[in-house]
């Protein structure tokens, strides 16, 4: 079978500012594809999408809150006005907070559920539009064993995960029969920035590399328009660490 080819395609990617998100980015950069990086820091999307450019390759920074159903609405006009079409959504964004139930203040449990479920949910209402109006377009969530695994002190971060996940299942249901394919990429531990300011943490060198997601990720969207990878899960060496 023939991979699909990524050149010119139009890819958002959300949370693109630093770890898997940036990593996606710059594979679908140097895949020669149109990249539209989104994250809420204007300075570390800039340096993501300066680094694709340099390397020839094609990309808008735009500085955007997903959480914020106008700014998610923005940025999927502004796509459209700039390329005329959306082919590929990378939804990566997403933050963690961590605490027992009984301990867990609610503005953190708003926080968790809304970076990371509520995101995924206003970015795939709304490019789906323009994805629904060509019968054509590729939804790639990017979630995490949390989804199906529960840990200690990670209750918001869990619901949110297998909020997600439930909703890409739905999704994928709603949609498959007007050509748009919708994936989960479900990795293990990563060793991202998720991890700072935790005292407690699995050895990062056994956890993956953003790279190793990243390039899951690009392997899901290149696969030929004739089959859909429905779920694939990307684990370190070890497994659950």
């Amino acid at each position: 079978m023939d991979e699909q080819t990524l050149r010119n395609q139009v890819v958002i990617v959300t949370g693109a500012s630093r770890g898997i998100g940036a990593e996606t980015a710059i594979a679908f950069g140097n895949a020669g594809a149109r990249v539209i990086l989104a994250a809420r820091t204007t300075s570390d999307v800039e340096a993501v999408a300066r680094r694709i450019r340099e390397n020839g390759g094609e990309a808008l920074a735009v500085t955007v809150d997903v959480t914020q159903s106008k700014q998610v609405e923005r940025l999927v006009c502004s796509a459209v006005e700039h390329h005329g079409q959306i082919d590929i959504l990378v939804n990566n964004a997403g933050q963690g907070k961590f605490g027992k139930v009984a301990e867990f203040e609610l503005a953190s449990w708003s926080t968790v559920i809304e970076s990371n479920l509520t995101s995924l949910f206003l970015c795939s209402k709304y490019v789906l539009e323009p994805m629904l109006s060509r019968k054509s377009g590729q939804i790639i969530n990017v979630l995490s064993v949390a989804a199906t695994t529960s840990f200690s002190a990670t209750g918001a971060y869990c619901a949110a995960k297998a909020g997600a996940l439930a909703l890409t299942r739905v999704l994928s249901e709603e949609v498959r029969k007007e050509n748009i394919r919708v994936t989960a990429v479900i990795p293990g531990a990563t060793h991202t920035s998720f991890w700072d300011g935790m005292d407690q943490h699995p050895d990062f060198d056994q956890m993956l590399k953003p790279s190793h997601v990243a390039e899951a990720i690009l392997s899901v969207a290149k696969q030929p328009l004739g089959m859909v990878v429905e779920e694939i899960k990307v684990a370190p060496p070890l497994g659950i660490l």
